[in-house]
């Protein structure tokens, strides 16, 4: 895997997680909003059949207020005629119906069943300790309730609609006055069990299609940074190859100009020195067949042999000056600067540091070929009569810089104008800063010279320093 690939990668993967993260945190909520809904709405319904309840024991003690008020007038006459009337409230509470499984119940406060539609096989029995399916004693809790002045209670009972299969039942009790009765009615509430969980399916289906669309739209937007990312890397590569093109011809723009220059120098100066040296020595030879004096000659000859030695040497010293390695770029700087006052007549100062060793090799190199190419752009443009080349440490920074006193130049307007072919010199000079992470600026204006800075981040030297006295690196 390459490193675009791992950046995509990483790029992408936080989405895809985040995603996850987002899905699964919503249906949480989702899930735990939906269970709120149908808790409120189970216990809404709830409180409604609560409701119904009471008002249905409201009814039936309005029904059989008639008989307690007639008993109460006989009560002082006879027994037989309270039993009587004990007996057709009995009677009515049984046949009061309502709904498929609505109905009335009694039962003395001991636990004798007195009225129990559907089931009269109860009626007459104790059942003070029957208990549900779940160990409910709901008959005490029934009474326990009804002495308090009225009480609910959910438990497991016989459901006649449903063959007698039991159900959950919800009823609600009181005490029927001076008879001590406890009578009620209840509700089975099995449906309100299955819309809860109808409410509940209804939407857990909402939640599921929410987190899928969510899933779509999140795989949706992954895809589209993934795919805008290989576009990006794509036109990446495109222009990076662009500019790897654009760079390798000026490279080769570089060594073609350069070997022109050699090639110059080798036809101008060597070749014609050479061809008058030979010619001296041939002439030589002819005097001596001849017997005379062949010594001018000879010494013309060595003299044009030395001039040739001094111009190789200066053609390999341009090429690569030994004085570099050998003593550090303060002398090499130096001996540049005497060697080009000696040949334009500008004067040169050359103010340096006096660290050694703070350069490394190539980093000397790079910096002494952008002092070389500018010197060569102030003697062929400036006009210029004094140059100043000084070094200094600045905090982060150690800076180069090659003042003159020249005619300058608008730089603002020359960058603007420039197409990637002119100013060779300058975009030589950045590219060799970039590949140590150094910065060149240019600051010049018409009459007032050029001074051209070169900064090296101190990150890419051999070790911190900060004397800014004259010597060499």
């Amino acid at each position: 895997m390459n490193i675009n690939h791992k950046l995509q990668l990483i790029t992408v993967l936080p989405l895809i997680l985040s995603l996850i993260l987002v899905v699964f945190v919503t249906q949480m909520q989702y899930r735990e909003l939906s269970q709120q809904v149908v808790d409120v709405y189970r216990q809404s319904i709830i409180d409604h059949r609560k409701e119904e309840l009471k008002n249905y024991l409201a009814i039936a003690n309005v029904a059989i207020k008639h008989f307690k008020q007639s008993q109460g007038n006989q009560q002082t006459q006879q027994t037989q005629q309270t039993q009587q009337t004990q007996q057709e409230v009995k009677s009515m509470l049984a046949d009061m119906r309502f709904g498929k499984n609505g109905y009335f119940f009694a039962y003395d406060l001991d636990g004798n069943s007195l009225v129990l539609p559907e089931q009269e096989w109860r009626v007459g029995k104790n059942w003070l300790n029957l208990t549900d399916d779940n160990g409910v004693h709901f008959i005490q809790e029934l009474i326990s309730g009804a002495r308090k002045g009225g009480g609910y209670l959910t438990y497991l009972f016989h459901q006649p609609s449903n063959e007698g299969q039991p159900g959950q039942k919800l009823a609600y009790a009181e005490v029927l006055g001076q008879w001590e009765w406890m009578f009620g009615t209840g509700v089975y509430i099995d449906d309100i069990d299955e819309e809860a969980a109808l409410l509940s399916a209804s939407m857990s289906h909402h939640i599921r299609n929410t987190s899928f669309m969510t899933l779509v739209i999140g795989t949706l937007a992954v895809s589209a940074v993934f795919i805008g990312g290989i576009f990006m890397r794509v036109g990446e590569k495109r222009l990076a190859n662009a500019k790897l093109r654009t760079l390798n011809e000026r490279i080769y723009q570089t060594q073609e100009e350069e070997c022109k220059r050699v090639s110059r120098e080798l036809h101008d100066g060597v070749s014609q020195t050479i061809a008058a040296a030979l010619f001296a020595m041939e002439t030589a030879q002819l005097k001596k067949e001849y017997g005379e004096d062949s010594g001018p000659e000879l010494e013309k000859a060595i003299t044009m042999t030395r001039q040739i030695m001094l111009d190789i040497r200066n053609i390999s010293h341009q090429l690569h000056p030994s004085i570099l390695a050998d003593y550090g770029l303060g002398a090499a700087l130096k001996e540049l600067g005497s060697e080009f006052s000696l040949r334009t007549g500008i004067k040169v100062k050359v103010k340096l540091l006096s660290v050694r060793k703070l350069l490394s090799t190539e980093l000397s190199c790079a910096l002494y070929r952008i002092v070389q190419e500018s010197l060569t752009n102030i003697e062929r443009h400036s006009g210029a009569k004094n140059v100043l080349i000084s070094q200094t440490l600045t905090p982060g920074w150690l800076t180069l810089e090659v003042h003159d006193d020249g005619q300058g130049f608008n730089y603002e307007c020359y960058e603007k104008k420039s197409t990637p072919f002119e100013g060779i010199g300058l975009r030589n000079m950045k590219e060799r800063l970039s590949f140590y992470n150094g910065e060149l600026k240019v600051e010049s204006a018409i009459g007032k010279g050029v001074t051209l800075i070169a900064r090296i981040p101190q990150s890419e030297l051999r070790y911190q320093a900060d004397s800014t006295t004259e010597g060499a690196l």
